[in-house]
């Protein structure tokens, strides 16, 4: 089971954990010039014994009309404690003291006399100062992460968005969806993908007659790739709400429920149509014990986007866990029907299916991803693993060559010849 929400990842490593029966958090954290800010999807695990499960029979089923709650969600408020933690406005999140300013005013002047416009001059440094920064740490506004040359991936976004207000440079976000990268570790499992900023050129004026799309710009990313996939562009006020979701995570991580909630509600305030921001409130009014509010936020997330993958296995599993099963099946039959065009989804879904040793949902999770991105080596070997495991060798051999086909790289071919050769001895 999973669900999801966002959250900060911490420098260059990426952290996951897991344990049975899950919860799949989404997270989103972003990729900066040279920074990978990694839309993570997290999957949270809770221990729940088989009494408490089968104590939740009876629990009512909640309704929810979004055309009546057009503002924002309902949340339980009185179920959480005020915390004495400060938010920072929109204005502090991104301000520096003067004393930077001028470190990056004048390293971008100098820049501009060698004939460089302005977002040219801010992207090379940009890429000067970041061959220093620690990627490790907490999530900070623009004026720390600047001062410690340190942060996460979420500090790093914000100061480069720091440093474009700065100098009056033009600037937005776009999603980019990536492989996930899967890993284990205290209870979560963490998928990751990121986001691009993108610098325009502020004085560009077409002079001729030619239409043209967008304005010449220059894409913030450190970790192209040929596999990855452009998605939709966002403004400043979804990429805050990210920000805030980010530490939700965090204080999700840390088991502090009501932080955890000030948080992702102030996410939620940024951008209402922000899904992860509601599968994070969903998750926090879980855990809070509040499982009536939580069913409420996720059928109004349903809602807003209604084929969302990690949200609608995470309303599964809520179903599931009060032995609702005609109501699960009914959206799980749902989520099957779906053709998600982005693989990437259909892989997360995947691993985190095999991970609960629903081994027959993973394979046909695998196959989706399969279906819309038939290069993706990594469904191939997730489908080797379920068949050798059930002793279907001839298939598992089948999908080792296939995946054989799409590999380039010489050690990772090697890999999958030896585990061939093996096959071929049993």
């Amino acid at each position: 089971m999973t669900l999801q929400v966002s959250f900060a990842l911490h420098g260059k490593l990426i952290f996951c954990f897991y344990y049975s029966p899950c919860y799949l958090l989404s997270i989103k954290v972003f990729v900066h010039k040279g920074v990978l800010l990694k839309n993570i999807a997290i999957t949270l695990c809770l221990v729940m014994s088989l009494s408490i499960l089968s104590g939740c029979s009876s629990t009512p089923s909640a309704k929810y009309d979004l055309a009546a709650h057009d503002e924002n969600i309902p949340v339980n408020n009185a179920l959480f404690s005020e915390t004495d933690i400060q938010l920072d406005a929109q204005k502090d999140l991104f301000s520096l003291t003067l004393t930077q300013q001028n470190e990056i005013l004048s390293a971008v002047s100098m820049k501009q006399q060698q004939g460089l416009k302005l977002h040219q001059a801010l992207y090379e440094v940009l890429k000067h100062k970041l061959t220093n920064f620690t990627y490790y740490g907490e999530t900070y506004n623009a004026e720390t992460a600047m001062r410690l040359n340190k942060g996460n991936c979420m500090s790093l976004a914000v100061l480069t968005t720091a440093y474009a207000k700065l100098l009056g440079v033009d600037f937005s976000y776009r999603e980019v969806s990536t492989l996930p990268i899967f890993e284990k570790q205290n209870n979560l499992i963490l998928s990751s993908s990121h986001v691009q900023t993108i610098l325009y050129d502020s004085d560009y004026k077409n002079k001729t007659s030619k239409l043209y799309l967008r304005r010449p710009s220059l894409i913030i990313d450190y970790f192209p790739d040929k596999n990855n996939r452009a998605g939709k562009y966002f403004d400043e006020a979804a990429f805050i709400s990210m920000y805030y979701k980010n530490l939700a995570g965090d204080a999700l991580i840390e088991n502090d429920l009501d932080k955890a909630f000030m948080l992702a509600n102030e996410a939620y305030q940024y951008n209402n149509n922000n899904i992860e921001a509601i599968n994070s409130l969903a998750i926090i009014h879980r855990r809070a014990g509040d499982e009536i509010t939580a069913e409420i936020i996720y059928q109004a997330g349903l809602k807003i986007e209604q084929s969302n993958l990690r949200l609608l296995s995470n309303y599964i599993m809520l179903l599931k866990t009060q032995q609702r099963f005609e109501e699960a099946e009914i959206y799980q039959a749902k989520l099957n029907r779906l053709d998600d065009p982005n693989p990437f989804h259909w892989l997360e879904e995947a691993y985190t299916a095999e991970k609960s040793n629903n081994l027959n949902k993973a394979k046909n999770y695998y196959l989706k991803a399969l279906n819309q991105a038939p290069y993706l080596n990594q469904a191939y070997m997730g489908l080797y693993h379920i068949y050798l495991s059930k002793g279907q060798l001839s298939k598992a051999k089948h999908m080792l060559n296939k995946a054989l086909e799409w590999t380039y790289e010489i050690e990772q071919r090697k890999l999958y010849k030896h585990k061939l050769y093996s096959l071929a001895k049993r």
